[in-house]
């Protein structure tokens, strides 16, 4: 279950420089979000078609997903490009 504490913790990670903190504390809400969700979905809102949209359009998942692209400087188009052809090149 999601807590006070968790919603005051994304926005509290909006002010950190580390990367792997930020992922490891987004992996660790993630979980909980995702059970909340899926309590509330399976049992309740199987009917409005929500799942896993519902879960990565939580307002704690935006915010995690958007410190983790500002860490990671992919703020634009090109960024996410040059990344991508790059991680294609380096995956063959």
């Amino acid at each position: 279950m999601l807590t006070k504490k968790d919603y005051e913790n994304a926005i509290t990670v909006q002010d950190a420089c580390n990367l792997s903190g930020v992922v490891n504390s987004f992996n660790e809400v993630l979980a909980r979000i995702w059970e909340e969700a899926r309590s509330r979905i399976w049992e309740e809102a199987r009917s409005v078609g929500k799942g896993t949209t519902d879960v990565n359009q939580h307002p704690i998942s935006k915010l995690y997903a958007d410190k983790i692209a500002d860490l990671a400087r992919v703020r634009d188009f090109d960024s996410f490009s040059a990344a991508y052809e790059e991680c294609k090149r380096r995956s063959k």
